[in-house]
């Protein structure tokens, strides 16, 4: 009986266990949607400042992309340091996703400020996907209420969160139960930038799952075809 058990242990059971999860029926947890339709940046502005050698020359728009929105406002000379530590934690890790791509709304009068930061992070990594947009404070408030959050932007337009937006223009969060607010992350706390990183590990898994299912059921379809 004994001897059953152990050969049951080594070969029946991992057997098992890879059909059950190489058949994808299984529990994804998904990050929860906090609101379900964010106004598209291009709604908004699309008045993005653009620096030579480190710009994108693509449309500017929330749709189709796993998106960092931040609002700095006329706060990004003394944010310097927790935005290039977003920069680094978050941007940098994510840079090789294709949708992905982190924005930062900023007061008119930045040019200089993120020219300079785009030269010192474009040492270090591609920054064409940081996407740095010129709002007014009304232009800012107005995308800022559209996440449907109980937070406000400060008198400077700024705020210390930021957020993630999803490919269909959902806002996303999760760790509710950690952080002070279940809305979004904030820059000047690692443990929340470890959380953000986690989350969008989430979404992108998300993504891939779906694009497999998609494929897997194409593919079923094609067969159906190829039988009549």
């Amino acid at each position: 009986m004994k001897k059953k058990l152990v050969l049951i242990a080594l070969f029946v059971l991992p057997i098992v266990a890879y059909l059950f999860f190489s058949s994808g029926i299984y529990n994804f947890a998904k990050l929860p949607i906090i609101t379900g339709k964010v106004v598209d940046i291009s709604t908004v502005t699309n008045r993005e400042i653009k620096t030579a050698n480190y710009s994108s020359d693509t449309p500017l728009t929330l749709k189709d992309h796993v998106s960092i929105v931040g609002y700095l406002g006329d706060n990004l000379t003394s944010n310097i340091g927790y935005t290039a530590n977003l920069n680094l934690m978050i941007y940098k890790y994510f840079l090789k996703y294709e949708d992905f791509q982190m924005i930062l709304f900023v007061s008119p009068g930045s040019e200089q400020v993120i020219n300079d930061l785009k030269i010192e992070l474009g040492r270090i990594f591609d920054v064409k996907k940081i996407r740095f947009v010129q709002a007014s404070k009304e232009q800012a408030t107005k995308h800022f209420e559209s996440l449907g959050t109980t937070l406000s932007l400060s008198p400077n337009g700024s705020h210390p969160n930021v957020f993630i937006i999803d490919r269909a223009l959902a806002l996303r969060s999760g760790h509710e139960d950690k952080k002070p607010n279940g809305y979004g992350y904030d820059m000047t706390q690692a443990v929340e930038m470890g959380y953000m990183k986690d989350d969008i590990k989430i979404i992108l898994a998300e993504y891939r799952l779906a694009l497999k299912k998609n494929n897997n059921a194409s593919d079923k379809i094609e067969q159906r075809r190829e039988k009549k």
